[in-house]
């Protein structure tokens, strides 16, 4: 099988091909002029490159002839470019280009990368059934994508799975998340740091068997098309998941509980069903939360100076 992989740089994307290059899939990934392939250090020297910004992009595509086709690049997927509407519509042009190359490659599968951000605020346990509605130019706009996927993609006779993806963390992840920047600050010389009360809930699931779980769908011969939500099955508070944090690299830093408010229209329950992914592409490794932790904790301590 060989698999065009775009995003490889990123944090899901670079996960995504470790996978798939220990696995043994021929891969061809994508990068810019500017790209940083530090994420990709474990595997760049082992799979085939192509540059976006380049003419050769698609002549480059097309010899390689792949018959999977998964899309984990995003622009503006930082807080601050979440509202940006350019920066979002970006995206669905960029995702075009990919979609006409798969017709002309006629490839056999495409797979896009959704967020939970597509539903909307919501409180509770929530399956593909419940209404999108989004609340923001990053969640209307994936919306959006994942609409012109299907039509596109059934009109083409083309297997399509959207993946829904909540809440993850992992090794790699860009330090202004949650929890790297509370483990590079934890590491740092700082004492305390301030917090809402904590209550919220979410399904925190490890990076790796994200990647494991996409890994499945490629596998999956005479698949469903439609979209999938993915996340962990076990959920925790903020509170419980910053103390777990604390516990293992500073008992004595100061949590500031309540210090800071709750946002407007926050989400106090984030969890997601994910039968319909299970029931279609199998059951998808659950790592511990505190094993997946202590991993992602080594590895901003022998890392994080340098990132």
């Amino acid at each position: 099988m060989r698999i065009l992989l775009i995003g490889a740089t990123g944090f899901l994307g670079s996960h995504i091909a470790e996978i798939l290059c220990s696995s043994g899939y021929e891969l061809l990934l994508t990068k810019r002029t500017a790209s940083n392939l530090w994420r990709c250090a474990s595997f760049e020297e082992q799979v085939k490159w192509t540059n976006t910004d380049l003419e050769t992009f698609e002549s480059e595509v097309l010899a390689f002839q792949p018959t999977v086709i998964i899309n984990s690049a995003w622009n503006g997927v930082s807080a601050r470019e979440r509202d940006s509407w350019n920066e979002q519509l970006s995206n669905l042009l960029y995702q075009q280009r990919l979609l006409d190359l798969a017709k002309q490659l006629s490839v056999k599968v495409f797979i896009g990368i959704g967020s939970q951000a597509e539903y909307g605020t919501f409180d509770g346990c929530i399956d593909e059934n419940y209404p999108a509605n989004p609340n923001s130019a990053y969640g209307a706009v994936k919306l959006a994508a994942q609409k012109i996927v299907k039509a596109f993609c059934d009109t083409n006779s083309i297997t399509w799975y959207w993946l829904r993806v909540f809440s993850i963390y992992g090794e790699r992840e860009s330090t202004h998340w949650l929890v790297p920047s509370v483990i590079v600050r934890m590491l740092g010389e700082e004492t305390s740091m301030n917090f809402t009360k904590g209550e919220q809930s979410y399904s925190y699931m490890y990076v790796k068997d994200f990647a494991r779980a996409v890994e499945a769908v490629c596998k999956k011969k005479n698949g469903v098309s439609g979209v999938y939500n993915l996340s962990s099955l076990n959920s925790l508070t903020i509170r419980e998941l910053l103390e777990k944090i604390r516990n293992q690299i500073n008992p004595s830093f100061s949590l500031n509980f309540g210090a800071l408010p709750y946002r407007a229209g926050q989400s106090m329950k984030i969890l997601s069903d994910s039968t319909k992914f299970v029931e279609e592409f199998g059951e998808f490794e659950q790592t511990n939360f505190s094993e997946g932790l202590t991993k992602v904790i080594n590895y901003y301590r022998n890392n994080y100076e340098a990132i």
